[in-house]
């Protein structure tokens, strides 16, 4: 029977499939500009148009064609002292993100503020941002991908005490086009076991935010 798939886990495309999609994506663009009125092939300035607007978009969404960052557990059962270390809040924060609106492909640029409560093991510190960054290179809507973090990180960590994610972005949806409102950002957050039961780590968490 297949294991199955993790909230987290993408199936990674090979490079020649990754260019064919480059490929077809410029051949669109090239439609796209045309459409629009354009003389691009023989304006120097969108003569390569097409192609940048390609591999941009795939960088955007990376996270659905690449695999998640490596993870580095620690086992703190295995370390000296780890009654200490156990049940110490890990804050991280702000992670700059860089994604786009799902409805209108336009982007989400902001910081997620991450927390979370160990029990047996802990992540490298690094792997966190690289993990959220990743997450967040694909269309996304803020109130899920808030959800996402949450449940990617238990995923990872089965026996976590707790997680506390704080989003807070400007979306270009809402800036450049629409209401036309560059001032406003967007704010979610999330919280799972010890943060869910107690007020005063979640207090304390977006004391830190604040800070």
């Amino acid at each position: 029977m297949a294991r199955p798939i993790k909230s987290w886990e993408t199936l990674p495309l090979p490079p020649e499939e990754l260019e064919k999609k480059r490929e077809k994506l410029e051949r669109l663009f090239e439609e796209f500009l045309t459409i629009l009125g354009y003389d691009w092939k023989n304006d120097p300035n969108m003569v390569e148009t097409p192609k940048r607007l390609a591999k941009m978009v795939l960088e955007l969404v990376e996270g659905n064609f690449t695999p998640m960052p490596e993870i580095t557990v620690f086992d703190l059962t295995k370390m000296e002292d780890s009654e200490i270390v156990e049940r110490v809040p890990v804050f991280v924060g702000p992670i700059e993100i860089k994604s786009l609106c799902s409805h209108h492909f336009l982007p989400i640029i902001g910081n997620v503020y991450f927390e979370y409560i160990p029990e047996s093991k802990v992540l490298g510190l690094s792997k966190i941002p690289r993990v959220i960054k990743w997450l967040a290179r694909r269309p996304i809507i803020q109130e899920l991908f808030t959800k996402q973090i949450v449940k990617t990180f238990i995923d990872l960590l089965p026996d976590v005490k707790g997680i506390a994610v704080y989003v807070k972005a400007k979306h270009m949806c809402m800036t450049v086009r629409g209401v036309n409102e560059s001032n406003a950002y967007m704010v979610t957050e999330a919280f799972y076991g010890l943060y869910e039961e107690n007020e005063e780590l979640r207090a304390n968490f977006l004391r830190k935010i604040k800070e």
